[in-house]
């Protein structure tokens, strides 16, 4: 069976945390409706809570999701909504624009309005936790996406601890193959809490003490417009430059286009991108066999169906803690990346 770069057989190391999943699941009385991967995600008092609040029986769910320009969001949209209509819901969704003020009262209105349910995915959560905690005194079903919350009954995660983890362990199994000076580029986004986690666990496994990395300049980055702009200023001042490690695949993507523009070859053995997410251009990007060598993918579907699907079960009475998605390093010779691509045809 083929392997990551990193040498550890992600096959294998997702069936183990599915499997360890399953056990906490069964300790906590998870569902397991749908296929949905479900552990404990840390979630409070659910179904204590449930006993006290009578739940609305209309079926809404309000998804709040603030980053959309990303390219997982159409996907995360379709599935969720796939979800929802299978079992008879409506979802609702704010329009944000990244802005905190916006998300703030997009919410406000939804609290007030007392919507049956809302998925939750806080810019910050600090500011968010009123505002759940407003919306379960008033029996409403909220959910964090993302971030855990202390107001919450139950939560959509994906750990990006992990994420950075994998995305770090294997750029440093690929600098230590490659022959020569490893110039770095880091683009993060530690403004966003599964940002900052991600970053994190790239520090905690790169360069992990491999000699011939250089970190040449670290940034902030967003979209896939910054990615590309960041990289072609660094790739003037260090033309040797040879690996960029993004927080998503937008970013790594912009950066794959600025080494393409600076007429760098597209399959060069001696450059490796790096991203986070699992989109449908960074999957397709990695499954091309060139410069973009690994994206840390979630399984959208899982995600997507867990929007739904964890709000649905608790307005329904029924035990659901959410579910925690495990991100697995998806290189072009893994097996695994054609059933992820498959998610988006």
């Amino acid at each position: 069976m083929n392997r990551s770069a990193s040498g550890a057989d992600p096959s294998n190391r997702r069936r183990r945390h599915i499997a360890g999943a399953t056990a906490v699941a069964a300790m906590v009385l998870l569902a397991t409706a749908c296929g949905s991967i479900k552990e404990d995600t840390g979630a409070g008092t659910a179904q204590n809570d449930a006993k006290l609040c009578k739940r609305s029986t209309d079926k809404v769910i309000g998804f709040d999701y603030p980053l959309t320009s990303l390219s997982v969001y159409g996907d995360l949209k379709r599935f969720a909504e796939q979800r929802a209509k299978e079992r008879g819901y409506t979802v609702k969704y704010t329009a944000d624009d990244e802005n905190l003020q916006k998300q703030t009262q997009n919410m406000q209105t939804w609290v007030t309005q007392k919507i049956p349910a809302i998925v939750s995915y806080p810019l910050e959560p600090a500011s968010m936790e009123p505002l759940a905690q407003e919306a379960r005194n008033n029996c409403t079903v909220f959910v964090s996406y993302a971030s855990p919350l202390k107001n919450q009954d139950a939560a959509v995660l994906f750990s990006g601890l992990e994420s950075g983890k994998e995305l770090g362990k294997t750029a440093a199994a690929w600098a230590k193959e490659h022959k020569g000076p490893v110039k770095v580029l880091v683009l993060n986004n530690r403004d966003l809490a599964v940002g900052a986690q991600r970053d994190d666990g790239l520090k905690a496994t790169f360069p992990a003490g491999v000699s011939n990395v250089e970190v040449v300049s670290t940034q902030k980055a967003g979209t896939r417009a910054d990615g590309e702009q960041i990289t072609r200023t660094v790739l003037q001042a260090h033309p040797d430059l040879n690996m960029v490690l993004g927080y998503d695949d937008d970013v790594s993507l912009g950066a794959q286009q600025a080494f393409i523009n600076a007429g760098k070859n597209p399959k060069d053995p001696g450059i490796f991108i790096g991203g986070q997410d699992g989109s449908k251009d960074g999957l397709t990007a990695v499954s091309q066999g060139g410069i973009y060598r690994v994206s840390v993918a979630v399984r959208i579907r899982d995600i997507g169906f867990a929007v739904t699907d964890v709000p649905a079960d608790l307005l329904e009475g029924k035990p659901n803690q959410g579910v925690n998605v495990p991100p697995v390093a998806l290189t072009a010779d893994n097996p695994e990346l054609k059933d992820y691509l498959s998610d988006y045809s």
